[in-house]
């Protein structure tokens, strides 16, 4: 009987656009915009795992209605490759929403419950949903260089 042989695969670094995003196959950002006629405000909300939106307090919420991806215009509301941390280290804490800074109230819940929350009022509402619609469309080039970014400024 012969004992099979192992070979020792050697794993090299694989910098290129397609290595580094399969290294980070498993990170996904999903948003979700939530409008109230009530309240006469816009929630963007941004997590890593879509269970994290069920934990959020439904009283809280209880006004509000959550748009659809085609009311939002795109074809998944998902982001591949890039999770919600990464993306506001990178891009800011108003991500790539143009809208301005003190008429936002930003709520960073990512370490406590896992949801990265921009409230607005309802006149924002167009600008809210062309950021995310700017946001999920991303190139795999853009993407690689939010992970090239968020790798330089986070290696200490």
């Amino acid at each position: 009987m012969m004992k099979p042989t192992f070979k020792k695969i050697k794993k090299e670094k694989d910098d290129s656009l397609y290595g580094l995003l399969s290294a980070n196959k498993s990170s996904n950002t999903y948003i979700r915009i939530m409008i109230s006629e009530e309240d006469d405000s816009v929630v963007v909300q941004l997590t890593d795992n879509p269970r994290n939106f069920q934990a959020v307090s439904h009283e809280r919420y209880k006004n509000y209605r959550i748009l659809r991806r085609l009311e939002i215009g795109v074809p998944r509301i998902s982001l591949k490759y890039v999770t919600p941390e990464k993306l506001t280290a990178v891009l800011g804490p108003m991500i790539d929403f143009n809208i301005p800074f003190d008429k936002a109230v930003i709520v960073d819940g990512i370490q406590k419950d896992g949801i990265y929350s921009i409230m607005t009022k309802m006149k924002y509402k167009l600008k809210i949903i062309q950021g995310a619609r700017k946001i999920l469309n991303l190139s795999p080039q853009k993407r690689y260089e939010i992970l090239e970014k968020y790798l330089s400024g986070h290696k200490e």
